[in-house]
């Protein structure tokens, strides 16, 4: 059986846990698990003490620094230099072939990511291993950047991506793809999670986050929306964070900042934050979802869940979108500009559309999960299977 190298920006369970990231690791580390053995995988990433407690793999420390810090340790700190550069010769020799997983990491809105992985990807090119990406999202780049990743990922056996209109014009080499591999993370109750779904009374998720230049008053504003709404419908609320850095900040903060917006008993904050895989049960019993985090969005439709999202510029607008298209949906988005105006219309649609949210549910666990699983089979070493989900007419897209 092949040995599988993995990059992915994940933790295990742990107070830096990102859900997103997680879900998608998540997935690929069962697939390739079934199909190579766990035992023939390890993955390289910041925090590796409780990846193996948490998915039962390997894993190594692999730090994300910009090319320009990393070459100034040659003369602040000659030894971690050479460690580091050593680490990634040692790990590529010892591996078959290199995986990354979803995500959108490979960016120059993250250059510390981007350099490093293009670091390891280079001696991975340099000792001919194959190289794929599955889930990801590709760009944007600046100039340099862009030439770089031209360069590097010219030599990719796959490129796998989950948005249809906007990776393939940020690289030259051809994508392919599939839905977000978090579509077919298998939803798993824990005894936790299943307290919260059985607490009493039906319920909503939301999901929430501080994007950019949303200021408190932003946040109160449109948490004041959504409470409304659900009240309105006479449900409680979950609320599901998906990133809380050191345990209380991020999502928790902002949940802690908007609880007094409910009734009492009215709202519930999940915390600590769970698997991936438990969060996505916990989805699976809601009503409805109203969410800004892209991930939640996927929980939610995968499963035929009403959602609506909300978004705060034209990137999270194009995100969130994406999260319906993708699944044949309409977009059911609004903007926390006009949340007050429209949400309430948007989630009774949602609410009325429901068998609509179903089918197109049933169908991606069909149609679309053979597209998704076709990378994991050519690492494997599998029969490569034809694709059923077309993009004009191809998963493949070339920029021109």
């Amino acid at each position: 059986m092949p040995k599988i190298l993995m990059l992915s920006d994940i933790t295990g369970l742990g107070p830096d846990y990102h859900v997103g990231d997680e879900a998608m690791a998540e997935v690929a580390i069962e697939r390739l698990g079934k199909l190579v053995g766990k035992e023939n995988l390890i993955l390289g990433c910041a925090n590796p003490a409780e990846v193996p407690n948490t998915y039962g793999i390997r894993a190594f420390a692999f730090y994300h620094v910009t090319d320009r810090n990393f070459r100034s340790l040659l003369w602040r700190n000659p030894l971690s230099y050479l460690k580091a550069l050593l680490t990634n010769v040692y790990q590529v020799l010892k591996c078959d072939k290199v995986l990354i997983c979803g995500g959108g990491n490979m960016t120059s809105v993250w250059p510390h990511v981007l350099e490093s992985r293009l670091r390891l990807l280079r001696v991975a090119n340099f000792f001919r291993k194959e190289v794929f990406l599955v889930s990801q999202t590709i760009g944007p780049y600046d100039h340099e950047h862009r030439k770089a990743v031209d360069q590097v990922l010219g030599k990719a056996t796959w490129i796998g991506v989950r948005d249809i209109n906007f990776s393939h014009t940020q690289i030259s080499a051809p994508v392919h793809f599939a839905l977000d591999d978090a579509c077919f993370l298998e939803r798993r109750h824990s005894d936790y999670s299943r307290s919260i779904s059985q607490q009493g009374g039906s319920f909503a998720c939301i999901a929430m986050r501080r994007f950019g230049g949303m200021d408190n008053e932003d946040v109160l504003r449109v948490a004041s929306v959504i409470a409304r709404t659900i009240r309105e419908r006479q449900l409680k609320t979950v609320f599901i964070p998906h990133h809380a850095p050191r345990g209380t900040e991020g999502d928790i903060k902002l949940a802690n900042g908007i609880r007094q917006l409910w009734p009492e008993n009215g709202f519930h904050m999940v915390d600590p934050i769970p698997l991936a895989s438990e969060l996505k049960a916990l989805t699976g019993d809601c009503d409805f979802v109203v969410s800004m985090r892209y991930h939640q969005l996927v929980f939610a439709l995968s499963l035929g869940i009403p959602a609506v999202g909300v978004y705060v510029d034209e990137y999270t607008q194009a995100k969130l979108t994406g999260a319906f298209e993708a699944l044949g949906l309409k977009p059911r988005v609004v903007s926390i500009d006009d949340a007050d105006k429209y949400l309430d219309a948007l989630v009774s649609e949602a609410c009325a559309s429901r068998e609509e949210f179903v089918t197109a549910a049933r169908r991606i666990q069909t149609d679309a999960k053979e597209d998704s699983e076709r990378p994991y089979r050519l690492i494997a070493g599998l029969p490569r299977a034809e694709s059923k989900l077309p993009i004009n007419s191809t998963t493949e897209v070339k920029s021109s």
